[in-house]
């Protein structure tokens, strides 16, 4: 097909010498061009129409995508419905409700609309990461018997394998895990096949990250089949628009699109940790998302301060109830540019040695 040209409202990549340098996104800024395809070519009924938002077709390549039955699949909007209907599931029946700090702020929000008692399992030293047996001790210890996560994190990008997710889920039987992969850049190595061997899990999902649907509002949830029909009765009927669902049908099939984004990333991820290694920064090392945590020691200056005194902008560490540091943006190729540009202005790599003391006259 001939290349789409993407309208000037979507080219938020490109940035004029004035404009600030924006890295405190979390999603996707370039929208898949089959989706955008897609929906230029709407015929009247798509707009007129009430379509079933619980599209059988999405639903079976969503279930062929995580091996599970299409009727383990259900479509929500964005990974925030999703998350509001595991808690209206599960939620409402759970005493001991388990969060992660750091993790994504937007969790406790849910938490607090239940009335079960919460805990906090802590990370606060750089480089903010859990560990899967930190997480089973703290289930165990605390009898905590529903636990939502992020995989990978939406802090630090820290990803954990099936086997480490399997390993978890299988030695706390007793505790319904939420794993929330809202942010994972590499469907494929989702863990939901797990809820074909677990019943004591349940996986979110999201079109607004990797696919680039955010404004649409397309997630899904896999759930194991024991609760299929609680989902089933739950979830709302006029849950998806007929744009959301054909824009997801393309951006799924968009196998050219994935794979491009998923080099830039791993590409704008070398030029940042080249460019913090060459400062007295760090950075949480192993983000396989779009999202990558940047931190100082003190007495050194916050870096989020520091930077956007120098026109970028950074998720500040206060989002996270942290103290310090930033999370940044991998997609943008144009804000990482400027991102680097920014951090050799302020720390310039000295000049190489020339002492030629030693050399023959």
């Amino acid at each position: 097909m001939d290349k789409i040209r993407i309208p000037t409202q979507f080219r938020s990549l490109e940035m004029s010498p004035n404009e600030r340098c924006n890295l405190a996104g979390c999603e996707n800024d370039r929208p898949s061009p089959l989706a955008l395809a897609a929906l230029s070519n709407l015929s009247p009924e798509m707009l007129t129409d009430h379509w079933d938002s619980q599209d059988a077709k999405l639903r079976k390549e969503l279930g062929t995508l995580h091996g599970v039955d299409p009727g383990q699949v259900f479509l929500t909007s964005g990974a925030l419905g999703a998350i509001r209907y595991s808690f209206e599931v599960f939620g409402r029946n759970a005493e001991h409700i388990g969060l992660l700090r750091p993790d994504w702020p937007g969790f406790t929000h849910f938490a607090n609309k239940v009335s079960a008692r919460q805990s906090q399992l802590e990370k606060l030293e750089f480089p903010f990461q859990f560990e899967v047996d930190d997480i089973a001790r703290f289930v165990t210890d605390n009898g905590i018997d529903f636990l939502i996560i992020s995989n990978p994190s939406a802090v630090t990008g820290r990803f954990w394998m099936a086997h480490e997710v399997k390993s978890l889920i299988g030695s706390c039987p007793n505790t319904m895990f939420v794993v929330d992969e809202a942010d994972t850049i590499y469907p494929n190595l989702s863990s939901a096949g797990l809820v074909n061997e677990h019943r004591n899990v349940l996986f979110l999902e999201s079109f607004s990250k990797f696919f680039g649907l955010s404004g649409l509002r397309v997630g899904y949830l896999v759930t194991p089949l024991d609760y299929a029909n609680a989902f089933d009765q739950t979830i709302d009927t006029m849950e998806l628009t007929s744009l959301a669902l054909v824009a997801a049908r393309a951006a799924l099939a968009d196998v050219e699109y994935q794979r491009t984004t998923q080099r830039e990333v791993v590409a704008n991820l070398g030029k940042i940790s080249r460019a913090v290694a060459a400062s007295p920064y760090l950075l949480a090392p192993g983000s396989q998302c779009f999202a990558a945590y940047l931190y100082a020691e003190s007495p050194i200056e916050d870096p989020w301060l520091t930077l956007r005194e120098h026109g970028v902008d950074l998720v500040p560490a206060s989002h996270f109830l942290l103290e310090r540091g930033g999370r940044l943006n991998l997609r943008n190729p144009h804000a990482i540019d400027a991102f680097v540009s920014t951090m050799g202005s302020l720390f310039p790599t000295p000049p190489a040695s020339n002492d030629d003391s030693h050399s023959s006259i």
